[in-house]
C-alpha cells in the first residue's frame, strides 16, 4: 500500500485511513478513533490561495512544536521534570476531543459521557479559526482532526438537531459551527479541506507528519529529538496490565489510557520514503446538486457561518 502511495495510487486520505488501520485505529472505539493531520494554517483571509506554501501546516513538526515560545516553555519544563519525562501531558487524539467535534452529529455520546448534559459553551466546538488558534497557543491543546474535516458530510458542522447547546460568555448562543472567513459554505469548507490534504505540498510533506504519528519519530530518542513525546501511558505496551493486582492501581491506569489520549501502534521504525507522485484527483466530495467553487483557490465570502 505504501508503494502504491508513493506512486499516486492512493490519496493521501486514502493512504492516511490505511495507516490508521493498520494501527488498529477504527471509527468503533473513541479511544482509537482515525487520527488525521491540520494541514491548512490560513482561517482569517477571505482569499485562501492553495498555491502558496504559506497557507499550509508545518507538517514536519507536531501541533505542540508549532509555536516556538510554546514549545519554549515546555522544554523548560521537561528540563526540571523526573522521570519519566514527557513534553505533553494531553494527546492529540483523545474520546472528548472525538465527542466535542462530533457533538452536533451525535449528541448521545456526549450527553452519556457528560452525565446527561452538554459540556460547557465555552469548551464545545463552536469555530475552526478559534479551534486553530487554540491548538497554536494553549499548552494544554495538541489535538489533531478527525476524518470527517476531510469527507463529504457537513452534519458535524450544522446543529441540524437544533440541540440547546447553551450560550457562550461573550454573549454567543452556540449553534453551527463558526466557518472560516474563506469557507462559502459548510460544504466549500470539507471541498477546500479536502483539496488542500490531496495537494502537491501536503503529498510531498506528508512522510514527515507519518514519521510523527505512526512511525520512527513517534517514540524513544527520535521523539524528543522531533519534541513529540508524550506521557509514557500513552504509549502501547508502557505497562503490562497483567502484573498490576491492586485493584485501584489498575482502574486508575486504565482510565488514564481510554480517556487521555492513546498514541497509534507504531508501524514504521525508519523514515517514511517520501512521495514519488502527486495525489491523483480527488474523489469528488459535493452531491450533484451543490456547486462545487474550488479550484486552487477559496474564493471570498461575504458569511463565516454554516449553509
Amino acid at each position: 500500500m505504501g508503494l502504491k502511495w508513493q506512486n499516486g495510487q492512493l490519496s493521501n486520505y486514502e493512504y492516511i485511513m490505511y495507516l490508521n488501520t493498520a494501527a488498529d485505529r477504527t471509527f468503533n472505539d473513541l479511544t482509537q478513533y482515525p487520527v488525521f493531520p491540520w494541514v491548512i494554517s490560513d482561517f482569517t483571509s477571505t482569499h485562501l490561495d492553495l498555491n502558496n506554501p504559506s497557507s499550509y501546516r508545518d507538517l514536519s513538526k507536531p501541533i505542540g512544536a508549532l509555536n516556538p515560545n510554546r514549545l519554549e516553555n515546555l522544554k523548560e519544563r521537561f528540563a526540571e521534570m523526573p522521570d519519566p519525562k514527557f513534553l505533553y501531558g494531553t494527546h492529540y487524539s483523545t474520546p472528548g476531543y472525538v465527542l466535542n467535534f462530533l457533538v452536533r452529529r451525535a449528541p448521545e455520546y456526549m450527553l452519556r459521557l457528560q452525565a446527561g448534559k452538554f459540556d460547557a459553551p465555552d469548551r464545545l466546538f463552536t469555530s475552526v479559526r478559534e479551534s486553530w488558534q487554540s491548538v497554536m497557543s494553549n499548552p494544554a491543546d495538541v489535538q489533531e482532526l478527525i476524518p470527517e474535516f476531510y469527507e463529504s458530510s457537513p452534519e458535524f458542522l450544522m446543529n441540524i438537531l437544533r440541540l440547546d447547546l447553551g450560550v457562550r460568555q461573550n454573549g454567543k448562543r452556540v449553534d453551527d459551527v463558526e466557518l472560516p472567513a474563506w469557507a462559502q459554505s459548510s460544504w466549500h469548507m470539507l471541498e477546500v479541506f479536502r483539496t488542500a490534504l490531496e495537494s502537491d505540498y501536503v503529498s510531498a510533506h506528508l512522510h514527515l507528519w507519518i514519521d510523527l504519528i505512526f512511525g520512527y519519530k513517534q517514540r524513544g530518542e527520535e521523539a524528543i529529538k522531533a519534541d513529540n513525546l508524550f506521557y509514557y501511558l500513552t504509549y502501547e505496551g508502557a505497562v503490562n496490565m497483567d502484573v498490576i493486582t491492586d485493584p485501584v492501581e489498575r482502574r486508575s491506569i486504565e482510565v488514564q489510557i481510554n480517556e487521555f489520549g492513546q498514541t497509534p501502534r507504531q508501524l514504521f521504525t525508519q523514515p517514511h520514503p517520501p512521495r514519488f507522485s502527486v495525489s491523483p484527483i480527488p474523489i469528488p466530495l459535493l452531491p450533484d446538486n451543490v456547486p462545487s467553487t474550488t479550484g486552487t483557490t477559496a474564493a471570498s465570502s461575504s458569511s463565516s457561518s454554516s449553509s
